[in-house]
C-alpha cells in the first residue's frame, strides 16, 4: 500500500511539475507577488519586458485582425489575399513605410504584432526615444509613429487621403497617434523609470474616441425630431476604412412601452456601385429629420458601428445612446 501512495505522489508532483512549467512559459519575467497577467508569448518575447504594451495591444483590433469575426466573413475565409498582408503583417521597416507589407508565416493568429511595426531586418527595435537597454539594440527613428508610418496600411482605403484634406494634416506628422495612441504615464517596460509613453490599445470605433470626436444632439421641432451631428475632432470621413464599414443613426419611438416608430440613417460609401457617399466627413455638421407622425413618448437615439454592413443590428458596436422626451 505504501508504494502504491509513493507511486501517485510522484506522479502528483509530475502534474504540478508540468503546471509549473506552463505557468513559467505564459508569465516568464515578472516578479515575485505581482499580480500575473495571462499574457500570450508574442515573437521575440516582448511581452517578458513590455508587460503594459502587451497589456494593451491584447484589447485591441490590431491583435484580433487576422482572428475577427468580421475579417473572417469579410475574406470568405481568408480567401481574398489581397486583404491579408495587412492583418498579419512581416515587418514593415523592410518592406518601407507607405509601402504594401508582406504577410508572415508565423503567428499569424497575432494580427498586427510588435515586431511587425518595431522590427528591422538587423533585429533592431525602432522607437522615439532612443533609450539604450542590454535586452536588444535601439534605434531612434523619427519617422516612428507618423502618418507617413500608419498610411502602410491605412491608406488603401482613403483614410490618409481623407485625412489630409483637413487641418491636422498641417499641424502634426504624428497626428493618428494622437486620438489612436494618447499619451500615458507608465514604464516602458520592467524595472524602468516612469515617463511619458502611447497606448497601444489602438482605440477607434468605440465609444469613448467616437464621442470625443463627434456630438450628437437631439432636439423636438413641431412634429418632427432633429438629431444632429458634428464631426469636431475626426481627422477623417466617420466611418473610414472599406466600403464594407458602415454606421448606422438607429431613432426608435417609444410609447407605452411598445416601439411605435423607427427611423435609421445609413452612413456609408457606396459611391463604387453607383450610389451616394453618405459618410460624416471632417468638420461636417448634419441634421437628421424624423417625422414624429403625431406620436409621443421617448425617443431613443443610438449611434452604431458595423465592421461588416451585413452583420445584424444587435452585433453592432453602440458609440452613442442617448434619450429624449417627445411630449
Amino acid at each position: 500500500m505504501r508504494n502504491g501512495y509513493e507511486k501517485w505522489g510522484r506522479i502528483v508532483l509530475l502534474i504540478a511539475s508540468l503546471g509549473l512549467a506552463t505557468l513559467w512559459g505564459i508569465w516568464d519575467g515578472f516578479s515575485p507577488g505581482q499580480e500575473q497577467p495571462r499574457l500570450p508569448r508574442v515573437r521575440k518575447r516582448c511581452q517578458v519586458c513590455h508587460r503594459a504594451e502587451t497589456i494593451d495591444w491584447m484589447q485591441s483590433r490590431h491583435a484580433r485582425a487576422w482572428v475577427s469575426e468580421t475579417f473572417t466573413q469579410a475574406t470568405n475565409n481568408r480567401t481574398r489575399t489581397e486583404c491579408l498582408h495587412c492583418h498579419a503583417p512581416d515587418r514593415v521597416l523592410v518592406t518601407g513605410f507607405g509601402k504594401e507589407p508582406t504577410l508572415r508565416t508565423e503567428l499569424q493568429d497575432h494580427g498586427v504584432d510588435c515586431v511587425g511595426c518595431h522590427e528591422d531586418a538587423n533585429e533592431a527595435h525602432h522607437g522615439t526615444l532612443g533609450t539604450k537597454p542590454d535586452e536588444h539594440a535601439v534605434v531612434k527613428n523619427d519617422r516612428f509613429g507618423t502618418v507617413e508610418m500608419c498610411a502602410t496600411c491605412h491608406a488603401k482605403f482613403g483614410t490618409v487621403d481623407e485625412f489630409k484634406q483637413t487641418k491636422w494634416a498641417a499641424e502634426s506628422p504624428r497626428a493618428c497617434v494622437t486620438c489612436h495612441m494618447p499619451e500615458v504615464k507608465r514604464p516602458i517596460a520592467v524595472d524602468k523609470p516612469v515617463r511619458t509613453a502611447h497606448a497601444h490599445t489602438f482605440k477607434g470605433a468605440d465609444p469613448e474616441t467616437f464621442q470625443k470626436g463627434v456630438r450628437v444632439e437631439a432636439t423636438v421641432s413641431g412634429d418632427n425630431l432633429i438629431v444632429k451631428l458634428t464631426s469636431a475632432e475626426v481627422g477623417h470621413n466617420f466611418p473610414t476604412g472599406a466600403d464594407l464599414v458602415v454606421a448606422i443613426v438607429d431613432v426608435r419611438l417609444i410609447s407605452n412601452g411598445q416601439e411605435s416608430l423607427k427611423h435609421q440613417t445609413l452612413l456609408a460609401n457606396d459611391a463604387a456601385t453607383g450610389g451616394a457617399d453618405t459618410r460624416l466627413k471632417p468638420g461636417e455638421v448634419r441634421e437628421i429629420t424624423i417625422p414624429l407622425q403625431g406620436k409621443k413618448g421617448e425617443a431613443v437615439i443610438r449611434v452604431l458601428h458595423k465592421y461588416l454592413r451585413t452583420l445584424p443590428d444587435e452585433k453592432a458596436t453602440v458609440l452613442f445612446e442617448m434619450r429624449k422626451p417627445v411630449d
